[in-house]
């Protein structure tokens, strides 16, 4: 009885020290897979550029398009060509604007408490588009028709044939007043303009001076009619 006892103890003693020893294996196996995998995650850092024109250094790209084909992620560059954002080492950048060709770059691996700007350049490109004709007719019966009635200018050797015609000019002579007296009436419309600037013009039918002179007037028969011509007696 006590020599299955101790063989049981043992057995149990056996079983628990195996137990320990396949977790700690579990342990260094998982360690072991673990460490390279944490070794070879990309860091990252803060990636900063400028976008330029190969014509000028000085020339920046504004709002060009800047997207992380790793992370499929992006941003837009302001109006000076640059930008920021937070990104892995060794990540692929795309640089893409209207009217150049794309830019590939990648992150570098910098220092920590370092910072970065890359100078990113994009070759301009320029494409010539074929010519095009545009016609104000859909057919060419249309434009036969316009091109048989078509209405000529006159040129500058008529347009002064009709503007020294005798019978014109003395037609613009007849209808023409006396330029002194359209100056001096020009003038007087002026001056009572510049009179009453910034305020309102007087109106006759407001004005108590013109009522008495209307009723004195009414009263000494100055519109009265004659019986002979039927006109008004203005006294």
């Amino acid at each position: 009885m006590c020599s299955r006892f101790i063989i049981v103890l043992k057995s149990r003693r056996f079983e628990s020290g195996m137990r320990s020893i396949y977790y700690i294996f579990l342990l260094l196996v998982i360690h072991a897979i673990a460490q390279p995998a944490a070794a070879q995650s990309p860091r990252l850092i803060q990636y900063s550029g400028v976008v330029l024109s190969t014509d000028s250094v000085t020339t920046p790209v504004p709002f060009a398009s800047i997207f992380n084909r790793s992370i499929r992620l992006g941003v837009i560059a302001n109006y000076q060509g640059f930008f920021t954002f937070a990104a892995r080492v060794g990540d692929t950048i795309e640089v893409t604007s209207v009217g150049y060709q794309k830019g590939i770059v990648f992150v570098p691996d910098i220092p920590d408490n370092e910072s970065y700007t890359s100078l990113i350049f994009l070759q301009p490109d320029i494409r010539t588009l074929p010519e095009a004709r545009v016609y104000p007719w859909f057919s060419k019966d249309q434009f036969r028709d316009a091109f048989v009635h078509l209405n000529i200018p006159d040129d500058d050797l008529d347009r002064a044939r009709k503007n020294l015609d005798a019978n014109k000019l003395r037609e613009l002579g007849e209808t023409i007043s006396d330029g002194t007296l359209n100056a001096t009436k020009s003038l007087q419309n002026y001056s009572y303009t510049y009179y009453y600037q910034g305020q309102y013009q007087p109106q006759a039918i407001l004005s108590p001076s013109a009522w008495m002179q209307f009723f004195n007037a009414l009263q000494n028969g100055a519109f009265k009619k004659s019986k002979s011509s039927g006109s008004p007696i203005r006294v």
